[in-house]
């Protein structure tokens, strides 16, 4: 068997995260920082050198999220393996001088795949997970994902997020997983005229209903029943802004929370006020 020899490192570099990996979950963040004020680290965190992220095309972020230009990715380690770990180290030791890192013992396979592989086979992920293989690698800005990166952060589950991004749920993990170290997407994200009309939809929906019920596909699924059956769906969109904006507040709350109505499911009294309320 092989040993690992643990030495100090004195390169001074700071801890970074690659833009675009999964978020991390606050609870297990305590969880774990309540384990290191018992048992301390367990377990080292697996980092790339920052270049070695730009050279597989991913970017860096601050451990509070904020980009990191791509002339200072020297400076830093990246993690691969071990961002609540990082961040309960930081709960219990905020200076993080005795955090103990290891640089991946593959650097064959791409920065990219390491961390998929890592986290697929250490966590089972949710649909949304797997956007992180094109958001970290993305050569070139793409407005549709841009918009699904930004229902991810309000916490909608994938197909959600496929509903109000480009009209259909086809947006699957095996779909995503393909574009795990790419740098291009295909035509699925090609389509900006439904993301014009949808944004304004949605624009409009966040000022009267919460993150909880949009996040559920009722209100989308509606809109595209709608509009498939719209004669004119430029002036279809603009209508439905209209009609969202000229909801009241009590009957957006009615149709977040909808009386119990008899013979009738939960969800076919929704969608019925929608209907009502909406057309």
């Amino acid at each position: 068997m092989k040993k690992m020899v643990i030495q100090d490192d004195d390169t001074k570099r700071k801890m970074a995260f690659v833009k675009g990996n999964r978020p991390t979950n606050s609870d297990e963040v305590h969880r774990k920082s309540n384990s290191y004020r018992v048992y301390g680290q367990l377990s080292p965190i697996t980092v790339a050198k920052g270049e070695d992220v730009l050279r597989s095309g991913g970017h860096l972020t601050d451990l509070d999220g904020k980009d990191i230009p791509d002339e200072q990715a020297q400076n830093y380690y990246a993690v691969l393996d071990g961002q609540h770990r990082l961040q309960a180290f930081k709960l219990f030791d905020p200076d993080m001088d005795n955090i103990v890192i290891m640089e991946s013992l593959n650097t064959r396979v791409s920065v990219m795949k390491q961390i998929a592989e890592m986290n697929i086979r250490t966590t089972v992920w949710k649909g949304t997970d797997y956007m992180a293989g094109p958001a970290m690698t993305l050569k070139e800005p793409n407005a549709v994902f841009d918009f699904a990166m930004y229902l991810r952060s309000k916490g909608f589950p994938l197909a959600t997020i496929s509903l109000w991004c480009i009209g259909k749920n086809s947006l699957k993990p095996s779909k995503l997983i393909r574009y795990i170290g790419a740098r291009n997407l295909d035509e699925t994200f090609d389509n900006t005229v439904w993301l014009s009309r949808s944004q304004k939809w949605y624009e409009a929906a966040e000022m009267k209903f919460d993150n909880t019920f949009l996040a559920k596909k009722y209100l989308i699924n509606h809109i595209i029943d709608e509009y498939h059956n719209a004669e004119d769906p430029t002036a279809f969109t603009a209508q439905m802004v209209e009609r969202i904006n000229n909801l009241t507040e009590e009957q957006a709350k009615e149709i977040m929370n909808p009386k119990k109505v008899e013979d009738q499911t939960r969800e076919q009294t929704t969608y019925n006020l929608l209907a009502k309320y909406l057309g």
